[in-house]
């Protein structure tokens, strides 16, 4: 059962505490839809531009009130803080915020302050330079502390905003009144009179849906460490030739990928035949110029069709599975996830040349675009995230002058890939 918030009172202020807090991956006007289909009674956007949806549950109507967590992460728009408060009824209240957005794993109450410091510590595991905010500024019991600074901070911001509820029976109401005078205008009679749908539609959308997803296969966690295991294995020096580049990519079909790594001369005594000789057997190479070499050849990746009703949903995979992926930020300059878009089905024709109606029971999926950056060695926190995913670019580049750190090194590795979702 969703958690309710609570509200402290801080100097007259309403601070709320304990908002369940998820990703913003799409429109932030979509926000309000999502908080409705959550049961919210307050919402509240966090970060600027917004990365965080805050959700209070329980917490009255017509009174003003604000998110603690929004207003720490406000105080403070760059690094990472946290903090443990100490409230009235002698739970300890841990919030948390990265680069002016209030974290997802935080806003947490815990009965003592030891399992407090533990949720620090694991916080401090996703964000190695975290610091820790003290909670009173000197040693009185009376002394201002952060609470109060919280509660100053509200002064100048927006209120939680209520969640308004819709009224479901009106609007299927107006649905079925207006498919009813849709129905009538166009037939010229009653919904009776239209013609039934032909039997074999739902056959011909189910088998465009598979030859679609067949084009698209997830390659997973076992398929990612296959791409990443290839990649560890391309040879850095070669003959006296150096690797500049490589790309990857599936070729049309999609049964086998295709890679292309670009070498180039780095000794006056490297040739085209000490490359020739030292090159694996099935690499096919030519040579572009004297300094220059392109080795092409196939690489085979486990990958299976989606299957609909195993893929995430989409608010599991906004609140689960975006928070794993923000756990690992700090190990890629690059880690972006876009908004959902509707998966392209094309539409399948009958005899006449018409598009048949889409079954009532026909599965509405979405998929997201996945971009990444990061070190080569990075590589691996991701594979354990990549149930979802299916994967059609990978590309090496060497920057010989890189200084080696958290998200920089020698070889910088780029994905490129689509994360499928459930929406029915």
């Amino acid at each position: 059962m969703a958690r309710a918030a609570r509200l402290v009172w801080v100097d007259r202020v309403p601070l709320a505490f304990g908002l369940d807090w998820v990703p913003l991956l799409g429109d932030p006007e979509a926000a309000r839809a999502q908080a409705r289909r959550q049961g919210a009674s307050h919402r509240v956007v966090s970060g600027d531009p917004p990365a965080a949806l805050g959700l209070a549950r329980g917490l009255p109507a017509g009174l003003a009130c604000w998110s603690a967590a929004d207003l720490l992460a406000r105080r403070h728009p760059r690094g990472t803080v946290a903090c443990v408060l100490p409230l009235d009824d002698g739970t300890c209240h841990v919030l948390a915020a990265h680069e002016g957005v209030a974290l997802a794993r935080a806003d947490r109450a815990y009965p003592d302050a030891d399992l407090a410091g533990e949720a620090i510590e694991a916080l401090r595991q996703a964000h190695p330079k975290l610091q820790l905010l003290a909670a009173h500024a000197g040693a009185g019991a009376g002394a201002p502390g952060l609470l109060e600074a919280l509660a100053g901070e509200a002064a100048g911001r927006r209120p939680l905003e209520p969640v308004r509820r819709r009224g479901r029976r009106l609007a299927l109401l107006v649905l079925a009144a207006g498919l009813g005078a849709a129905g009538w205008l166009r037939w010229g009679g009653p919904a009776d009179a239209a013609a039934a749908p032909d039997p074999d539609a739902r056959a011909d959308w189910y088998a465009a849906l598979e030859r679609t997803l067949a084009s698209r296969p997830l390659h997973g966690e076992a398929g990612t460490r296959a791409l990443l295991d290839a990649l560890y294995r391309q040879p850095a020096r070669l003959g006296g030739w150096s690797l500049h580049e490589l790309r990857c990519q599936p070729r049309p079909d999609g049964a086998l990928w295709q890679c292309v790594g670009e070498y180039r001369r780095q000794g006056r005594l490297a040739d085209n035949r000490a490359l020739l000789r030292a090159a694996p057997a099935d690499w096919r190479l030519d040579f572009p110029s004297l300094d220059i070499a392109r080795a092409a050849w196939t690489l085979s990746l486990p990958g299976r069709r989606p299957e609909p009703r195993s893929l995430p949903r989409a608010g599991l995979l906004a609140r689960d599975w975006a928070s794993a992926l923000q756990a690992v930020l700090p190990a890629f300059p690059v880690l972006r996830l876009d908004a959902g878009r509707p998966l392209a089905v094309p539409a399948p024709r009958d005899a006449q040349g018409r598009e048949p109606p889409l079954p009532e029971d026909f599965p509405r999926l979405s998929v997201r675009a996945l971009r990444v950056e990061g070190p080569l060695r990075s590589g691996a926190l991701l594979a354990p995230l990549a149930r979802a995913v299916s994967w059609h670019k990978a590309a090496l580049t060497l920057a010989p002058g890189a200084r080696p750190d958290v998200r920089a090194s020698r070889l910088m590795l780029h994905l490129e890939g689509t994360v499928y979702e459930n929406r029915s």
